[in-house]
């Protein structure tokens, strides 16, 4: 079962607003989910530096190639500075396309920065900081899909790192947190669950005063976690904000049973009984109220399944 946290998924598109979300995605320039690459020197004036930009148009193209960078029209999403300075050396040269290129002459780059910054000055600095010391390399993701994402993330700072070993790297953006958060909230489940699970036998190792009746106690409660979490991974279900939120119901719904039932069967025990007729005499006692109030809570849960907001993923 993996965990994937695509908001997108788990709301399903009976959600009018991820209904609108879905059509803009289909389209060439829709978007939703993106990161950037911070490249940071501690000199001024770095990127006025040819050897610097060209470095940035290479991890512009290799970051075009990871598994998620999203491709419209044959083209990586993927966009930084290189692409205005490209296209003003290309128009100052009678617009020929083979200097669609960065130049390789300090003078000539220090003069397209220049010109660009006097006609537009705002737009060039959300790309480069106003000391030219520090730019980034904006990346669109095609899917939400964190287990590759934190892979292509991983494999981004690493290429970025290679190709500017002197200078600060950093992957920066929502989709880089909630990617990093998925691990996160593996190891933080699987904590809540394990002392969960040592606190409740602790529990029923006193309320039973044995050991072996407590810990025996237990398999009813770790058996319905078990079977759902096989069902999701079987039907391709991933743990996200809401699906994560199972299991503790179950394991609530399951711990009220298991004492009402065991204790019922430890009275009978006590009074005589062998083993078969105490569990006969529990069934006929507490079986119909314990299935009643099981199956109405469940019918509680159960009205979700006629929301908007669809629950699990397709």
């Amino acid at each position: 079962m993996e965990v994937n946290m695509d908001y997108l998924k788990f709301m399903g598109n009976k959600v009018p607003f991820v209904q609108r979300i879905e059509e803009i995605l289909e389209t060439k320039i829709g978007n939703l989910y993106s990161y950037d690459v911070m490249i940071e020197f501690d000199e001024e004036d770095a990127f006025k530096d040819p050897k610097n930009m060209l470095a940035l148009d290479e991890l512009e193209s290799e970051l075009g190639k990871l598994q998620m960078t999203k491709i419209s029209g044959g083209k990586p999403r993927v966009k930084s500075i290189t692409r205005m300075v490209k296209e003003m050396h290309r128009v100052l040269n009678e617009d020929k396309i083979e200097f669609y290129t960065i130049p390789t002459e300090r003078d000539m780059l220090t003069q397209l920065l220049f010109l660009y910054e006097i006609s537009d000055s705002s737009s060039l600095y959300d790309d480069l900081t106003e000391s030219y010391n520090a730019a980034h390399v904006h990346v669109e993701i095609s899917d939400y899909n964190a287990n590759i994402i934190v892979d292509d993330i991983a494999k981004a700072e690493a290429s970025a790192r290679r190709i500017f070993p002197d200078a600060k790297v950093a992957v920066v953006g929502t989709v880089a947190e909630n990617a990093a958060m998925n691990s996160t909230i593996v190891t933080s489940e699987l904590k809540s669950f394990g002392s969960s699970f040592v606190m409740i036998a602790i529990l029923l190792i006193i309320v039973f005063a044995s050991i072996r009746g407590g810990l025996i106690a237990m398999i009813p409660n770790l058996a319905p976690v078990l079977l759902i979490g096989a069902v999701m991974g079987y039907a391709k279900m991933p743990l996200d904000e809401v699906t994560m939120m199972i299991m503790p119901m179950i394991l609530g719904i399951a711990v009220d049973d298991t004492i009402h039932f065991s204790n019922h069967i430890k009275y009978k025990l006590e009074g005589g009984k062998n083993y078969s007729e105490a569990i006969g005499e529990t069934f006929r006692e507490i079986g119909k109220t314990m299935g009643t109030t099981t199956f109405i809570l469940c019918a509680m849960f159960l009205m979700y399944c006629f929301s908007r907001l669809r629950l699990c993923s397709e």
